[in-house]
């Protein structure tokens, strides 16, 4: 936790931290990464009790011991000490070993998996120890040579206030420039920032890769602190990266107005997910508790253009923000019913108070789908998408308050739903087993890294799902490399349709429910000398 003997104001402590699900042996099972953090008035203090908090790697022992971890944080050379932030889960180097990119108030850190159930730090040769602050990290091939990009949100400089400060924050501090990195493919990275259009100098928290267009490349979501959050369509360059004079490939250009999606709250989290079942991405984006939380509707014509409608009114929840300050959210099918739901981690910021400053998560259950429908059939129950709080019914009453910041998502037990494993500032990590769900439900990985995987499924009753592949997502986090469908009462999935990044295609047909599904992959890129 960020405060361990009182509070201190200390905001890169309290903003923190983030978690990643990742299979870092490669044993099948998910393991879980916990970012750590601490105030600066409170080194002395920790180094009085034998050094520094660190970062926390968890083993997965389910195969031997079901639902149970073990701690292998010194054992593997994961257990960085920092005033740590965002965590990122990535093969970055396509090795077949993920990797752990973290970021932090300056410097971040690179952990390379050495695939023998260790890691080596190796930011700085990489070119990615950017020295600020450094808030959400994602990964994706935006340009369509194999190699995951990464792109990196930076927040403030609390070194660097305004002219006339308020007492408030983040206002008082101006904000810094977030960072473009293009893969080299020999383990290195090129920052590219300014030179895809990416110039803005603004307050990055959160950040998303998405095919918002589905023109098949990967488009970027920011959430901004105070600032409009962005929307970056990715236009590939005529003749691709040779016919680049940049050697770049592509170019992006801010459609935020046009598309509208410039919701100027204190943005925080960013899910992505088709909770009206079009088969398009919408996006939910975490506020302030003096704020309304956003969800946008993905209204993209068939030409691509861009278009979002400002729906929080529309659900049936009226603002969800509930006067809490949202940051880990998730749209994903928790109930098994065929639509996605929303969940929401909230806890106040500034940090002032240890029994005031904790809140409550929520939970809306999507009621498009219902299944206590008669004859044994899933049956839309509106015309129009709708939510219910369902908070107290799934049991997060009996969890209390929580200092809630970086959350994320993953069948961590294997038992065929979607758990959540949740950071907390000045607390212990919580981990939320979901149990007794009834539907059916299907899992699809693939047997290497394909962040922007996007997944067509469907039903015997003629009902298309889709689901999309993120590295990088809610608040600071990384979820399941799994994409996770829950079925209703569905035993079959009559067809599957896989759109890799590199425009391959996969189709499946009659695939049996309840099963993790790993696809191959199209042939991983030849690394550079």
């Amino acid at each position: 936790g960020a405060f361990a003997t009182q509070i201190f104001q200390d905001p890169a402590a309290a903003m923190g931290g983030g978690l990643c699900w990742l299979d870092y042996d490669n044993d099948g099972w998910l393991d879980l990464y916990l970012v750590n953090s601490h105030a600066v008035d409170e080194v002395d203090y920790w180094q009085g009790q034998g050094g520094l908090p660190r970062n926390a790697l968890f083993r997965n022992i389910g195969a031997t011991q079901p639902g149970q971890f073990e701690d292998v944080s010194t054992a593997s050379a994961a257990d960085l000490a920092a005033v740590g932030n965002g965590c990122l889960a990535a093969d970055l180097n396509m090795d077949g070993f993920t990797d752990l990119f973290l970021t932090a108030d300056g410097p971040n850190a690179l952990l390379w998996n050495n695939g023998d159930g260790t890691f080596r730090e190796g930011a700085m040769a990489a070119g990615l120890a950017a020295p600020e602050w450094n808030s959400a990290a994602v990964a994706g091939d935006l340009n369509g040579d194999g190699w995951p990009d990464l792109f990196v949100a930076a927040y403030i400089d609390l070194k660097n206030k305004v002219p006339k400060p308020s007492g408030a924050f983040p206002q008082d501090y101006y904000g810094l420039p977030d960072h473009l990195y293009i893969n080299n493919g020999d383990g290195t990275f090129r920052d590219v920032t300014e030179l895809v259009g990416l110039d803005r100098i603004e307050r990055g928290l959160g950040g998303l890769f998405s095919d918002l267009d589905r023109d098949g490349d990967l488009d970027l979501y920011i959430a901004n602190d105070g600032h409009p959050n962005r929307l970056y369509a990715n236009n590939p360059w005529p003749g691709g990266i040779t016919g680049d004079p940049a050697g770049i490939g592509f170019r992006f250009e801010d459609l935020t107005e046009s598309a509208k999606v410039g919701d100027s709250g204190s943005g925080m989290g960013v899910a992505g997910g088709d909770y009206d079942g079009d088969g398009q991405t919408d996006l939910f984006i975490t506020n302030w508790e003096r704020e309304l939380n956003a969800l946008y509707r993905n209204e993209t014509s068939e030409s691509g253009i861009l278009t979002f409608q400002y729906s929080t009114f529309r659900i049936g929840v009226s603002g969800l923000g509930n006067g809490q300050t949202g940051w880990g959210t998730h749209l994903a099918d928790f109930d098994q019913d065929t639509d996605t739901d929303l969940l929401i981690v909230n806890g106040r910021v500034p940090v002032t108070n240890m029994q005031t400053d904790p809140e409550t998560m929520r939970y809306y259950r999507n009621r498009t789908v219902d299944l206590t429908g008669a004859g044994g059939v899933d049956l839309p129950v509106a015309a129009e998408v709708k939510f219910t709080e369902a908070t107290a019914e799934i049991g997060l009453d009996a969890l209390g308050r929580i200092l809630g910041r970086g959350s994320a998502a993953a069948d961590y037990d294997q038992d065929g739903d979607l758990d959540v494993a949740i950071n907390v500032a000045a607390g212990q990590a919580v981990l939320l087993r979901n149990d007794g769900q009834p539907g059916n439900w299907l899992q699809v990985g693939a047997d290497r890294f394909a962040p922007g995987l996007r997944v067509e499924i469907t039903l015997a009753d003629g009902r298309h799902l889709v689901r999309e592949l993120y590295a990088g997502s809610s608040y600071i986090s990384t979820e399941s490399p799994f994409l996770h469908f829950g079925l209703g009462r569905a035993e079959i999935v009559s067809t599957l349709t896989a759109h890799w990044p590199d425009g391959t295609i996969t189709q499946l047909e009659n695939i049996a429910a309840n099963q993790r599904l790993i696809l191959p992959a199209p042939q991983p890129p030849i690394p550079n000398p």
